[in-house]
């Protein structure tokens, strides 16, 4: 989207966007239930995500954008603890050095913002570099289980610095009243699309290249239809991409993603302590962590509802418990839920979402494929898979279409001020919700 959005504003009047869902927007889709509208996983504004801030504003969205300082918990041995409230961090299970070498950890990388130095660097020589080991046994190594099923010494430091220097747990985030905010940005930026008369064909994705030379020169698609090609950008997976080939492409071979199997569900029971984020350390559940989206978003789903997402990632998406049935996969939530809060779980309605390549495994030595293809002269890269070492958001998939888009003006003499004035984007106020 935004990479033809990029080429749109550029005066390109020949761009179409094939998309395999029935709406724009891939991973930062909605489903609807009841008339309301909800992610088909945990969604949230950060208030260093350039791009999405600045697509926000683009939409006139931004102005609705309340923030608020959430609480994020540590499930440990049956115990919760909330490591930024100061009782709960003196009480966590850790010896009061460790404790002053967690800060320590914490406030280098706050300061820290470029991590290149340590993209040949794991994430557990970073920690015990700057934290020490325990801290990383007791904080770390459980965390990147739950979201890559690695231990530390695979993950990179780069991506681990670049993550802990976003604050994602400890700065507030950003939600739109009154609905879920994704939504409001894909629907959005569909209407710029469309005011800028750019084509989209919905239902439908490519089935095959058709190669002349080092060029593609025709996209073939499940629907029958086949699309001539001057330019292409390629903004599906990598394993997506290489299947569509027909020769081995081994310089993408190290991109490997991960699943996500989400479930939505609401409840009119009262959930306590609230909380918006809770990791589920102790790894003896079937979940990796637990959302209630309306502790940051008051306003998702109906008055008095308490809306969750438990989810958990996945090694690849062919793993057994991807492919579970969703009774199966409510049991194990239900069962942990039990665990942690005490009581049974009871909601009225439930959606579970199966996110097959979620997110790339920035693991350590991970480098970014180039944006321009390496073989294909007329193929450009964008995704997610190209955001390291930054966290990979929505706003961070944003901003790579839009360095497509402006790589494929500059080779063609033309120019784009959109990659700087993303980089430049700063929030003037954030209102509180």
């Amino acid at each position: 989207m935004a990479a033809a959005y990029a080429l749109a504003q550029a005066g390109w009047d020949r761009v179409t966007i094939v998309e395999r869902g029935p709406e724009l927007g891939g991973l930062a889709g909605t489903f609807e239930t009841d008339g309301h509208f909800y992610p088909l996983a945990y969604h949230h504004i950060l208030q260093r995500d350039r791009g999405l801030l600045f697509f926000l504003d683009r939409i006139g969205a931004l102005p609705d954008v309340r923030w608020r300082k959430i609480s994020m918990l540590f499930q440990l041995k049956g115990r919760l603890f909330d490591l930024a409230d100061p009782v709960d961090f003196l009480r966590f299970p850790m010896s009061l050095a460790d404790k002053l070498r967690f800060v320590r950890l914490m406030l280098r990388c706050f300061g820290k913002s470029d991590w290149a130095d340590w993209n040949e660097r794991s994430a557990a020589e970073l920690v015990d570099t700057w934290g020490g080991p325990e801290v990383r046994r007791a904080i770390f190594d459980p965390l990147m289980r739950l979201k890559f099923n690695r231990p530390c010494e695979e993950v990179s430091g780069a991506w681990l610095g670049a993550r802990l220097h976003f604050r994602e747990g400890s700065a507030p985030l950003g939600y739109i009243p009154g609905g879920n905010w994704t939504k409001v940005l894909c629907d959005g930026v569909t209407r710029l699309l469309d005011d800028a008369s750019v084509q989209v064909k919905l239902g439908t994705s490519a089935r095959h290249l058709g190669i002349q030379d080092d060029r593609v020169t025709r996209v073939d698609l499940d629907d029958g239809e086949s699309l001539e090609a001057d330019l292409v950008i390629s903004t599906v997976p990598t394993e997506v991409y290489q299947q569509l080939l027909t020769a081995a492409r081994p310089d993408l071979d190290h991109v490997r993603y991960t699943a996500v199997v989400s479930a939505i569900l609401a409840t009119k029971q009262r959930v306590t302590p609230t909380f918006y984020w809770m990791n589920l350390a102790s790894l003896d559940c079937t979940a990796s962590g637990m959302f209630m989206l309306n502790a940051l978003n008051p306003t998702i789903g109906a008055p008095g509802d308490t809306c969750l997402n438990i989810m958990t990632h996945v090694p690849t998406r062919h793993d057994t418990f991807f492919h579970q049935s969703d009774d199966q996969i409510l049991a194990g939530y239900r069962a942990d839920f039990h665990r942690v809060f005490g009581f049974e779980l009871k909601p009225f309605w439930t959606q579970v979402n199966r996110l097959g390549m979620y997110a790339p495994v920035f693991h350590r030595g991970y480098e970014n494929p180039p944006l321009r293809d390496a073989v294909l002269t007329n193929v450009y890269c964008a995704g997610n898979y190209r955001t390291f070492p930054s966290i990979a958001s929505t706003g961070t998939a944003l901003a790579s279409g839009v360095d497509a888009g402006a790589a494929i003006l500059a080779d063609h003499g033309g120019t784009s001020d959109l990659p700087a004035a993303i980089d430049g984007y700063r929030l003037a106020s954030m209102p509180r919700g």
